[in-house]
């Protein structure tokens, strides 16, 4: 009897000695890993600042291919989130604070362990040194956890996590963003459509990031109006300055119905009629979009055809990351306007713009440039009409209802004289 209660003794001050070890182990951790990626800075920081693309890596869920993954509704940029859930762990993480192409200031809270995760970029030559620092403080539960899985280390899990997220990112990038395939399809005639759109003016280079914030809120915006979707979306380019690095463009969903919003709204309504085209198709990534236009370009200046520099340019997403996680598998449509230069006749009311034509040169930098310009091209926006020119209903952005409009004004005859283009120039590109 007595043997049992000195056996049982020893046990209760061993879980007391194991205790005391474990409450008095250092619980802060901070871990730091580093890599060298061979992508250009500006793709990798848009790569990891898309949330989506996170299931690709596995870089805090492992390489369970059974997580559940859930997005906040911007899944990109300040404030973004992602959850995810397999067996039973939960994870989230969020965006708190971004220094464009520079860094990422996340919050995590991972199986109820909280986190804070710093990513930062800098060039080296043609591929990107990337630096990950995960930092926090592990509960009692936490530590014991980890001492009895790993002898006391309590950072050995999260670095072979962060280790093999950065090596999983590095072959992911090289392997699909390497992949594309660009394809100049010849003439077409490019089907009109209507369609509900954002006006957006912003540095060439932002396109890509203005382009993912704002497909999900327009969708939002139609799903809360009840707008019927009818087909891909597409950028609608207006204006496009490469001495400047700006451009003009509408973000636009196609719809089934025309339709007008209220003047000063966040969105707009709108609609393009058929046109005469050069299709370009790339399948890859949208980095390679440059490439795209370039080929489009020196397809035209070999056949000797006239780009209608006043025409509607598209850059449609026939399938994108909604429809597959590999950029590989992505394909973008580009329509080039061919044809004349359209001539705007001069009315008693409004006097038309004067067509400013540009001197055309392939694409050597930049971001989604559809036109390969030295200077500048402008053309009238086409497609968008205010409200209350015709008898069609009016949409209030965010209530779903409609209001009457006000009846339609006598139509205005135009003069019988019409503004001519200014003189156009071509050279070789």
């Amino acid at each position: 009897m007595k043997i049992v209660k000195y056996v049982f003794l020893l046990l209760l001050l061993s879980v007391v000695a194991v205790t005391v070890f474990i409450a008095t182990q250092d619980g802060k951790y901070d871990i730091k890993k580093e890599g060298v990626i061979k992508v250009p800075k500006m793709v990798l920081y848009n790569y990891i600042n898309e949330y989506k693309n996170w299931e690709n890596l596995g870089i805090l869920t492992g390489s369970d291919t059974t997580a559940v993954y859930t997005y906040s509704e911007n899944s990109s940029g300040n404030g973004a989130t992602m959850s995810w859930k397999k067996d039973r762990s939960t994870g989230k993480v969020q965006t708190v604070k971004l220094v464009e192409n520079d860094s990422i200031i996340q919050k995590a809270v991972i199986d109820g362990l909280n986190s804070d995760i710093a990513w930062n970029f800098k060039d080296t030559l043609k591929n990107t040194k990337v630096t990950i620092r995960m930092r926090g403080d592990l509960s009692f539960m936490e530590k014991a956890n980890a001492f009895l899985r790993g002898g006391g280390n309590v950072n050995k899990v999260m670095e072979t996590s962060l280790d093999n997220g950065l090596k999983n990112l590095n072959s992911f990038l090289v392997n699909e963003l390497a992949k594309n395939e660009v394809e100049v399809k010849g003439l077409v005639n490019k089907t009109g459509a209507f369609y509900i759109g954002h006006a957006v003016t912003s540095k060439i280079e932002d396109i890509n990031k203005k382009s993912a914030e704002t497909f999900p809120k327009l969708l939002n915006f139609m799903k809360k109006n009840k707008i019927v979707k009818k087909g891909s979306p597409f950028i609608l380019y207006r204006n496009y300055n490469k001495t400047e690095g700006t451009a003009s463009y509408v973000i636009c969903i196609p719809i089934k119905e025309e339709m007008f919003t209220s003047p000063g709204s966040e969105y707009e309504g709108g609609k393009y009629t058929e046109f005469k085209a050069l299709k370009t198709t790339l399948k890859g990534d949208y980095s390679h979009l440059p490439k795209a236009w370039d080929a489009a370009h020196k397809y035209i200046t070999e056949k000797a055809l006239e780009e209608n520099t006043t025409g509607t340019y598209i850059e449609l997403y026939s399938k994108g990351v909604l429809k597959s996680k590999r950029p590989s598998e992505w394909i973008t449509d580009l329509y080039v306007p061919i044809g004349p230069p359209t001539i705007l006749p001069v009315t008693d009311s409004i006097q038309a713009p004067a067509v400013q034509q540009a001197t055309v040169a392939p694409v050597t930098t930049g971001v989604r440039a559809p036109r390969a310009a030295t200077g500048t091209f402008a053309k009238p926006a086409t497609g968008t009409k205010p409200a209350g020119t015709t008898g069609k209903p009016v949409l209030t952005p965010g209530t779903g209802t409609t209001t009457k409009p006000a009846p339609k004004p006598a139509a205005t005859k135009p003069a019988s004289s019409t503004q001519k283009p200014a003189t156009q120039t071509t050279t070789t590109p």
